[in-house]
């Protein structure tokens, strides 16, 4: 059983998580440990180097030179940002009710600022958000505050209107979710995390994994969770198909019991590796 390559996966991508795995604190980790995790992930050191040097050039990471040897940590907003993707992962499909809210977003964004919509889109997404005009999205949830904290991160103010409340009896709310959402693909991507990773339920079968292998699937499974994460709208149970809430179930215990099985020794031999014990 191999955990396969990463295919679109830059070798950068991984930077913030190997580090992050010392947070809260942010120390230096060792560059020459980077590149050895990369490398058994598949990864060319070169491209290993030249992902750390654009991450340190857009302020992602720190650099400290000693003698031959390069360490580098996370800055601070990208410490911050791996903490909130590390919270929004323990906390996804563990449903609190849902009170019946909508928030809707209507955006206005000029073509001079096209960078920030395309910025603003991606987040509305990561937020659970889904189109539902042009200029309008709407998320299955109330989440005023989020939004706010976006806009005044792109400086949006008066161009983003925020609204909080319920559908009229006259929507057609099931219109609405398949037009802002594709469930079908939803359910598609349950269903093949859980085939992917329900082999390694068993401990018997992530004790027979080498520790290369461990690595590897520990990465596998921790990046496969996060792009299924980062993509889902988290809709509240009842608004699912009967056979995608049946996945999504599976999808967090299937994660919770391989992850739980698989990071402690992951997250050790990658402290070792980077010094940062």
């Amino acid at each position: 059983m191999a955990a396969g390559d990463f295919p679109g996966v830059s070798a950068q991508s991984w930077v913030p998580l190997l580090i992050g795995t010392a947070l809260p604190a942010r120390p230096f980790a060792s560059g020459a440990g980077l590149v050895e995790l990369l490398a058994t992930a598949g990864y060319a050191a070169g491209a290993t180097r030249v992902g750390l040097s654009r991450l340190c050039a857009d302020g992602s990471l720190e650099r400290r030179r000693d003698g031959r040897q390069t360490s580098y940590r996370l800055g601070r907003q990208m410490a911050e940002t791996v903490a909130s993707v590390g919270g929004r992962v323990e906390s996804f499909g563990r449903s609190v009710g849902w009170d019946g809210s909508w928030t809707i977003v209507l955006a206005s964004v000029p073509d001079e600022l096209r960078s920030t919509r395309r910025r603003m889109k991606s987040a509305l997404a990561y937020l659970g958000f889904g189109r539902l005009r042009e200029t309008a999205w709407v998320a299955a949830r109330a989440c005023e505050n989020e939004v706010s904290d976006l806009v005044e991160s792109l400086d949006l103010a008066g161009l983003v209107d925020v609204f909080v409340g319920r559908p009229s009896a006259l929507a057609d709310v099931d219109a609405i979710l398949h037009r802002c959402w594709d469930l079908g693909s939803l359910t598609q991507r349950y269903g093949a995390f859980v085939a992917r990773f329900a082999p390694l339920r068993a401990a018997g079968a992530r004790d027979a994994l080498t520790q290369p292998d461990a690595l590897r699937w520990w990465m596998r499974l921790t990046h496969d969770y996060r792009e299924l994460v980062y993509r889902d709208p988290e809709l509240p149970p009842e608004f699912l198909p009967a056979e995608a809430r049946a996945l999504r179930e599976q999808v967090v215990d299937t994660y919770a019991m391989v992850h739980g099985g698989l990071d402690g020794h992951a997250t050790a031999q990658v402290r070792r590796a980077l010094g940062i014990d």
